[in-house]
C-alpha cells in the first residue's frame, strides 16, 4: 500500500500542524504583551483580586479592574477625595498643581493589635497621562517612600493596575510588624481602587 501526498490539497494533520508552528512563531517574534494577543475573555477570567509580591518595603502590587483607563485614570488623580474611598486615609488634599506635576498630603491612620499610628505624608507626583504616575515623599513620618501607579489597557473596559513601591518606616517599635501592616494595607487599597473605579463606571 503506498501514501501518496497531494500538495494541491493537504491532509488536515498537515495543516493544522502548520498553523500551529506559525503561531507560535508568531507569538516567539512578536513585541506584543500577553494582555495585547490574548483573547479578552481569557483575560477577564484571570483572577479578580489584588495580588502582592515583595518584602521588607519593596513590593509590587496588580489587580484587574473593570472600567475604562479613563476612569481609573480620574481615580488615581482625585487627590482631594483619597480619604472618602481608600482605607486608612482619614485626610487628603491637593497643595500645589502646576501642569503634570502635582502635590498633596494624606494622612493615614492605622490600627491593627498593638500596632497604632497616625502618619503625615506629603507626596509629589508626575502624571503621564493616561498611563503612569510616579511619586515620591518630599516629607512626612516616613524616612522615604517612592514607587509608581502604572494603567495597562485590556480592552475599551477592562485594565490591570500594576503598583511598584519603595518604601522605609520612620520611627516605629518593630519595622517587620510595620512591613506586615503595610503589605495587607496594599492590597486593601488596590481592592478600594478597584471598587471606586467600576462604581464611577
Amino acid at each position: 500500500m503506498s501514501f501518496k501526498l497531494d500538495l494541491q490539497k493537504p491532509p488536515k494533520f498537515l495543516t493544522t500542524w502548520v498553523a500551529a508552528v506559525g503561531l507560535s512563531l508568531t507569538l516567539i517574534n512578536s513585541p506584543l504583551t500577553l494582555a495585547e494577543w490574548v483573547p479578552s475573555p481569557l483575560i477577564a477570567s484571570q483572577p479578580q483580586g489584588a495580588s502582592l509580591t515583595g518584602k521588607n518595603g519593596q513590593y509590587t502590587a496588580q489587580i484587574i479592574v473593570n472600567s475604562s483607563a479613563d476612569t481609573s485614570w480620574k481615580v488615581l488623580t482625585d487627590y482631594n477625595n483619597f480619604y472618602h474611598f481608600l482605607p486608612n486615609v482619614i485626610s487628603s488634599h491637593l497643595l500645589k498643581s502646576q501642569g503634570n506635576q502635582k502635590v498633596f498630603e494624606q494622612v493615614y491612620k492605622i490600627q491593627a493589635f498593638v500596632f497604632n499610628q497616625t502618619t503625615r505624608l506629603r507626596i509629589s507626583a508626575t502624571e503621564i497621562y493616561p498611563k503612569q504616575i510616579d511619586f515620591k515623599l518630599v516629607e512626612g513620618d516616613l524616612k522615604g517612600l517612592q514607587g509608581s501607579w502604572k494603567i495597562e489597557p485590556i480592552s475599551a473596559k477592562q485594565v490591570r493596575i500594576l503598583h511598584q513601591v519603595n518604601v522605609e518606616p520612620g520611627s516605629t517599635p518593630s519595622r517587620t510588624l510595620f512591613y506586615n501592616v503595610y503589605e495587607s494595607s496594599l492590597k486593601n487599597t488596590l481592592e478600594a481602587i478597584k471598587k471606586e473605579s467600576e462604581r464611577r463606571n
